[in-house]
């Protein structure tokens, strides 16, 4: 039996019990005592963080501050200059950045839905653009708000357009509006499918002014853009089809052994009425001369025949050797054909007999024709002179040119080009300044356009039976005067087709960038000029006394008497 140690204290129960209690209490006053100064020492580091982020936001609402102060002041100032201590947010642009960045959103994102005006944001992004470290973000954001406002001026427009009937300007304004301008952007699209639904007639004659440029890819992105905003559709889909069937034509080309037929005529009879009343000038016109009406169908019974405007450039194909006739290739099935239009001048010796006064250019770069009429109207038009006829008729049938093709004007210059009194020493009191002005913009138009340029001599004399020196000045003064109005040319028009050639006149002309020399003759024909320098070429005339005269040799083009006006006198009575 184990014996209890002598030091061990033996307590009764009562006793046990009071002492547990007694060291329990004790242990929960640790406790507490504990766990207060745990809370006081948390609560004391709260407090520092809590001090701290004060300190800090304290610093930060200054920029803050002065990012809002900026907003406020200059939203209705135009001109709003900013302080020395605003811009000082310069230097300290990494701790005002994120300030600026939100209120310019936020700005923005007021503008897109029509909370704010443009010339508020614009006067706000113009005052925050004094700080150079701004200038990206101000940059961006203006970008994004000039689109969305140039759309919004598009869609302002749009109705009036819709209006009066050009579907496919209203259309075009419609899709201008930004997918950013939530104000507008779920109407502009309802409305646009609605036009186009309306309108598709206009749409594929604007697919057509590109075709007959040969702006394969300018037709493709017009009606890509319908495809993208609008969906695509039957009739959008097959507005594709046909800008890739037109290529596939276009590019799939077979070469062309046969004669190539140069026709050619003068400017029009714009007014038959009034040159068939007009004695002094009627034998001239007749002769020389067609109608509106007989050139347009001309035109149709060319087109019937799958003939092709083709650039007259395309026979010159210049070597290290010399010039050679260049090889032509045209889409299966068609037979090119080149045109041209001589003493594109509008004389002022005839004036009011018949033909049109000039050439202008209208607001949408398009050529047309004005004439100041007997009783002070001004008559604008498009429908009385080969090349708005032309222009117009190629948009309705883009494969009657090939690749843009139009014609070539063949041009004078003793009494200026397209009307306008050009030359050195102008027979009227006018602005030289000025005529050259609008001259250069008809040329600009017309080259735009796929029309081409040529020398018709500068005083329109028979040249076969000039000297040598005559026709080296002649040809000097038009390089002086014309060339620079209408550009280099290598096509020289003898006036009347009296032709030199070869010899030293031939030469020279050779020599001043002329390499493809044109006649006039019955046959087509072309062949390399006797001297080697260049290439020959006749020309068939469109006139009134071919018409009168010629209906045997002009029936595998046209019938003459067909395509005759009823204006035009059966009988010569003067």
């Amino acid at each position: 039996m184990n014996k209890i140690p002598d030091n061990r204290i033996l307590y009764d129960a009562e006793e046990a019990r009071r002492i547990y209690s007694s060291s329990k209490k004790k242990d929960k006053k640790l406790i507490i005592t504990l766990s207060a100064i745990c809370v006081l020492l948390l609560a004391t580091l709260v407090l520092c963080i809590c001090g701290f982020s004060a300190v800090l936001k304290g610093r930060h609402s200054v920029y803050t501050a002065t990012v809002k102060g900026i907003y406020s002041r200059s939203i209705e100032q135009p001109q709003y200059r900013l302080s020395k201590a605003e811009l000082k947010l310069d230097e300290k642009w990494e701790k005002a950045e994120k300030d600026v960045d939100a209120i310019l959103d936020r700005m923005y994102q007021s503008y897109r839905k029509g909370k704010t005006e443009y010339s508020s944001v614009i006067n706000v992004l113009n005052a925050f653009s004094q700080i150079s470290a701004a200038a990206d973000t101000v940059g961006e954001v203006r970008s994004e708000v000039d689109s969305i406002e140039q759309g919004r001026i598009a869609y302002a427009q749009a109705k009036d357009l819709r209006i009066a009937g050009d579907m496919v300007g209203a259309l075009t304004a419609y899709l201008a509006v930004s997918e950013e301008d939530t104000l507008n952007y779920k109407t502009a699209m309802k409305k646009a499918k609605e036009v186009e639904a309306e309108g598709r007639e206009g749409i594929s004659y604007k697919v057509n002014t590109y075709l007959c440029k040969f702006d394969i890819e300018g037709a493709r992105s017009f009606v890509n853009n319908l495809s993208e905003k609008l969906g695509d559709n039957e009739f959008i889909k097959s507005e594709k089809d046909r800008i890739e069937a037109y290529y596939t034509e276009q590019t799939d080309l077979v070469t062309f052994n046969g004669p190539v037929e140069h026709l050619f005529t003068h400017c029009l009879i714009a007014f038959p009425e009034l040159c068939y009343s007009s004695p002094s000038m009627t034998a001239s016109l007749d002769e020389d001369c067609v109608t509106p009406l007989e050139f347009t169908r001309i035109l149709d019974a060319l087109y019937e025949k799958d003939y092709i405007l083709i650039d007259i450039n395309m026979l010159i194909n210049e070597t290290d050797d010399g010039v050679e006739i260049g090889e032509i290739k045209v889409p299966r099935g068609k037979t090119p054909f080149v045109f041209s239009v001589d003493d594109v001048t509008y004389d002022s010796r005839k004036m009011h007999t018949g033909m049109v006064d000039k050439l202008i250019v209208d607001e949408n770069g398009r050529v047309c024709t004005y004439t100041l009429q007997a009783d002070g109207t001004e008559l604008i038009s498009y429908e009385n002179e080969c090349f708005p006829i032309i222009d117009e008729y190629v948009r309705q049938h883009p494969d009657f040119t090939f690749r843009g093709a139009r014609g070539t004007l063949c041009h004078t210059g003793f009494d200026g080009v397209f009307g306008y009194r050009t030359q050195n020493e102008p027979k009227e009191d006018v602005d030289p300044a000025y005529e050259k002005e609008q001259a250069l913009l008809v040329a600009e138009a017309l080259r735009n356009e796929g029309w081409t340029f040529a020398s018709h001599s500068y005083g329109h004399a028979q040249m076969g039976d000039c000297t040598v020196d005559f026709v080296k000045e002649d040809t000097d003064k038009w390089l002086a005067e014309v060339t620079p109005i209408i550009g280099d040319t290598k096509i020289m028009v003898w006036p009347y087709g009296n032709s030199i050639r070869s010899g030293e006149a031939h030469k020279y002309l050779y020599d001043h960038g002329f390499k493809l020399f044109c006649g006039v003759g019955i046959k087509p024909f072309v062949a390399k000029e006797p001297d080697g320098l260049g290439i020959f070429m006749d020309r068939k005339a469109l006139d009134g006394y071919s018409l009168r005269n010629r209906r045997d040799k002009y029936m595998y083009l046209f019938d003459t008497e067909e395509v005759w006006d009823p204006l035009r006198p059966k009988e010569i009575t003067w």
